[in-house]
């Protein structure tokens, strides 16, 4: 079911978010605390900084590696300094089904639009929904899709839904963008006969706004008993303040309200005192493109 995390805010090292934490994202690839699972296909950000070329553009970098493994990873981890970032662990099934590539690493974006998506969930039978989605793709963004998976297609379905997907956005415009995604996707699942469970969690950003949701279709509905905990909602988190640092003997946002947001599909700590939970059904909006960034939860309407 994957792991997943969004920063915006003041300029931290890689290393700080995504390695050295007690429940970073590269140790969740083995040990993730709140999910089941070995998330051990693939591993990917997105990542932006002032100082890069095309900076409203994102750096990205995926690898097919385990990511607790990659030593390119660590290295680069070590040497980045990011305002923004979107980083991904994608899990898959370990019964040899799910096509383990490049292509199908997260976080998805597309040339010329600054806007990222990770996904952590699954669309049901999404096979007998893809082409039944694609009339409600921009043609020229559906040439662009390079993956066969669900993710894939839920951002460009996201992407089709702006009249210019190079943006730039608003995170009201993202958050409106996604909730018509998903009414689409609601409409077909009725078409095609499709009630099973599917998770929705999804983190975007565009470098200056980030919009992480916590959403199930038709949550509890199962055809046959599932396997690994797939009853429960899946989590999101969240945690404001200046600096996400090593303070106190722990890891932890510090510095008051500060700049800073920071989400996960679940803590990156062991104490989670002072993370928040996404209530389910919901959304995280954070726009960081004033002088201080304006956060608040919103509830999907789909």
């Amino acid at each position: 079911m994957c792991r997943m995390l969004g920063y915006l805010g003041d300029p931290v090292l890689l290393d700080e978010l995504i390695v050295q934490p007690d429940n970073s994202l590269i140790h969740q690839t083995t040990n993730a605390r709140m999910l089941s699972m070995l998330n051990l296909a693939g591993f990917g950000f997105a990542a932006w900084d002032d100082g890069m070329a095309d900076a409203h553009l994102p750096l990205t970098f995926h690898s097919t590696q385990v990511a607790v493994l990659d030593p390119n990873l660590r290295g680069l981890a070590r040497k980045l300094r990011v305002r923004s970032l979107v980083a991904h662990l994608r899990g898959v099934p370990l019964d040899g089904s799910a096509v383990i590539n490049q292509q199908s690493l997260h976080p998805f974006s597309m040339p010329g639009s600054p806007l990222v998506l990770a996904h952590n969930g699954d669309l049901h039978q999404f096979g007998a929904m893809r082409f039944a989605l694609a009339e409600y793709l921009k043609p020229e963004i559906a040439r662009r899709v390079s993956a066969l998976t669900d993710s894939a297609w839920l951002h460009a379905l996201i992407l089709s839904q702006f009249d210019d997907p190079a943006g730039p956005f608003t995170a009201d415009e993202i958050f409106d963008a996604v909730q018509r995604a998903l009414s689409i996707v609601r409409k077909v699942r009725e078409r095609e006969g499709i009630h099973h469970s599917s998770s929705v969690n999804l983190t975007l950003c565009d470098g200056r706004n980030l919009v992480a949701t916590r959403f199930t279709y038709d949550f509890g509905r199962f055809e046959q008993p599932p396997f690994q905990g797939g009853v429960e909602f899946l989590s999101m988190w969240f945690t404001l303040g200046s600096r996400y640092a090593y303070a106190d003997g722990e890891w932890k946002m510090t510095g008051g309200p500060g700049r800073s947001t920071l989400v996960a599909s679940e803590p990156l700590t062991r104490d989670v005192s002072t993370w928040v939970e996404v209530p389910e059904y919901s959304a995280l909006l954070v726009d960081g493109t004033g002088d201080a960034p304006s956060r608040r939860i919103e509830a999907l309407e789909v």
